[in-house]
């Protein structure tokens, strides 16, 4: 497990590096820990080479490790000599080399921890117990991941998602980003056969920028990406600085047509005539607070502006096929592309990989076929944010030989290269371009594979409705949906891991949303029925308070008509009852003075209101 070796061996080479200063004082330390290691006496240029990767998996260029052997090890410490050919090692030599395996092992220690802790988080996340076997893979994942040793690494979005979920261990990210920075370091080694050369850049190279980098660079992908960017601008710029430009960034015609063709399906999505592709965050942003067609415009113009202002502009040159023998467009390489694709179980996209095999025809043609030597003098690349074009730029049908540079490269590839070669070092983190941050990779890698897998949903989701699979009410709900899901890379926390990995390992997503929409429009169209049934009763039971209402009042008015008429005729009574029985002497003013005086002693004594409300109480 050459990988695993070197990730305690990159840490070391970090540490040494950061107390040292001086590569050449860092590789003679290794040889010398190599060398007792080994148990070694006498060794020449090759075996010493060769030392190095068998203790530590290190492959430096055999020129650095003779370098070194000649200026440190034999003239300045003067613990070997040289004699035809072969390098020995002195009489009554001891080296110490205590320390190196006291911090060798207490390194691997902590990252055993680690990956003990990694196959844990796997195996809980999957919820199964993980064979042996898997968790070798696991190992081997984990490591290519921080080397950055491959394009796809299988369970990348696990190891994304546990880095990101222990990020706040105390010591976690430090040990990783450690093995990170080791990595550049040494990768900066192994790539630079004359270490002398470190310090400045000294020859041509255009940068090809694709259309997510031109994106990147005036901010429409999210902070995270383009902040990555301008660390490597800003690193553009230091090799430019002092008159002669170095370091050249151009994109070619057709991403100036995809940016115009971008900029204009914004403005057919803004009139409604397209649906937005969840999945591109650029186009959310750029409909962001658009009130009128114009601002979309505006913000197109502003994106080529900040272009210009950066330096980073069209290729000119039309033709490049005027040379066929760089041409590396063929019919039965589309074929095995195609093969290789969907025997993995994926989609070929043959338009798209046509268009990326002819971006690479441009880089050869540009390169005449030189694509060997040192990535210094390579003169032209591709810079890409594209997986498809990583996948197929490192695929043995293109890149024949390990020692070829590839026609594409990463941003962080570029960045990493630059800052080594300038000699930034590693004392002031702060300083440190963000490709190096293990989190960053982890937000970049989760949110690249959450959007990438929004788009293949919404590809299908597009399919069925035009097949008449899904409903349009059904599209809609579905592609609300998957907009929610959409995400920028430093939108992926400790608090929204759960919920990407959850969206990632759906099985039959589409199945789950149309299953949720239908529970939901169920629940909506019973919650309406019931507010409708309410409302009915509502409507009913005021129309029956308003006639009972009305029925109380009338009877209301009865029992007082009735109540009045009752008195009234008590009174014409007792009037009568009083005539009847007066006598001669009795005069008219005896009478009515007795009426009166009866009437207003006995008025009061009648309870008008209690007697109606008696009553009512009887009747309703």
């Amino acid at each position: 497990m050459k990988e695993y070796k070197l990730l305690a061996s990159v840490v070391l080479f970090r540490e040494l590096y950061d107390s040292n200063k001086d590569i050449y004082d860092v590789i003679a330390e290794l040889l010398k820990a190599a060398i007792l290691f080994e148990k070694k006496v006498s060794f020449n240029n090759t075996e010493a080479t060769q030392l190095l990767e068998n203790t530590f998996g290190f492959i430096i260029p055999e020129s650095v490790v003779k370098t070194t052997l000649r200026n440190r090890l034999k003239n300045k410490e003067q613990i070997i000599s040289f004699a035809d050919g072969v390098y020995t090692l002195g009489d009554g030599v001891n080296i110490d080399s205590s320390q190196l395996t006291t911090e060798i092992e207490a390194t691997k220690n902590k990252q055993a921890e680690i990956i003990s802790d990694l196959i844990s988080y796997v195996e809980s996340s999957y919820f199964t117990n993980i064979s042996e076997e898997e968790k070798s893979i696991i190992i081997d994942s984990f490591s290519a991941y921080l080397l950055e040793d491959a394009v796809e690494v299988k369970y990348a979005d696990y190891i994304s998602s546990y880095i990101i979920d222990r990020q706040t261990k105390p010591g976690f990210t430090e040990l990783l980003n450690a093995v990170r920075e080791g990595f550049v370091l040494y990768n900066g080694v192994r790539y630079t056969p004359d270490l002398n050369d470190i310090g400045l850049w000294k020859t041509e190279l255009t940068i090809y920028l694709d259309t997510e980098h031109l994106f990147n660079a005036t901010g429409l992908n999210g902070i995270l990406f383009k902040q990555l960017f301008d660390d490597f601008y800003n690193l553009v710029k230091e090799i430019n600085h002092g008159g002669k430009k170095y370091i050249t960034l151009k994109y070619f015609r057709e991403c100036k047509d995809e940016v115009d063709g971008f900029f204009h399906v914004a403005e057919q999505i803004f009139e409604k005539k397209f649906g937005l592709d969840p999945s591109k965050n650029a186009m959310i942003f750029i409909l962001d607070n658009c009130v009128t067609k114009s601002d979309i415009l505006e913000k197109k113009a502003k994106l080529y502006s900040q272009l210009d202002g950066k330096r980073i502009t069209i290729e000119e040159r039309i033709d490049f096929y005027d040379e066929h023998q760089y041409n590396i467009e063929d019919g039965n390489l589309l074929s095995e592309i195609q093969k290789q694709v969907e025997d993995t179980g994926r989609k070929f996209d043959e338009e798209k990989c046509i268009k990326i095999l002819k971006t690479f025809t441009r880089i050869n043609y540009m390169r005449k076929g030189v694509n060997s030597g040192a990535f210094e003098n390579i003169g032209y690349i591709l810079m890409t944010g594209n997986n498809f074009t990583r996948f197929l730029t490192f695929n043995p049908l293109i890149k024949t030989t390990g020692k070829d540079i590839p026609f594409a490269t990463d941003m962080d590839f570029i960045t990493n290269r630059f800052w080594f070669k300038l000699n930034k070092g590693l004392t002031n983190h702060g300083s440190l371009p963000k490709s190096m941050d293990v989190v960053a990779k982890a937000q970049v890698v989760l949110s690249s594979h959450i959007n990438s897998s929004v788009s293949e949903k919404f590809d299908l989701m597009k399919q069925d409705f035009s097949t008449g699979k899904i409903t349009k009410k059904d599209a809609e709900y579905l592609h609300h949906e998957l907009r929610q899901k959409t995400t920028s890379p430093e939108n992926i926390t400790q608090d929204t891991l759960e919920d990407a990995l959850a969206f990632l390992n759906i099985d039959g997503f589409e199945n789950h949303l149309r299953e949720k929409s239908l529970l939901e429009r169920k629940a909506a169209e019973g919650d309406k029925a019931i507010k409708e049934i309410e409302a009915i009763n509502l409507e009913k039971a005021n129309e029956i308070k308003i006639h009972n209402g009305n029925k109380i009042k009338i009877k209301g008015a009865l029992i007082t008509i009735s109540l009045t008429g009752f008195i009234i005729l008590f009174y014409a009574i007792f009037a009568y009852l009083i005539y009847i029985f007066k006598v001669d002497q009795d005069s008219n003013l005896t009478i009515f003075g007795i009426l009166f005086t009866f009437f207003v002693g006995t008025v009061p004594l009648i309870k008008f209101s209690a007697i109606k409300n008696k009553l009512m109480e009887k009747i309703t």
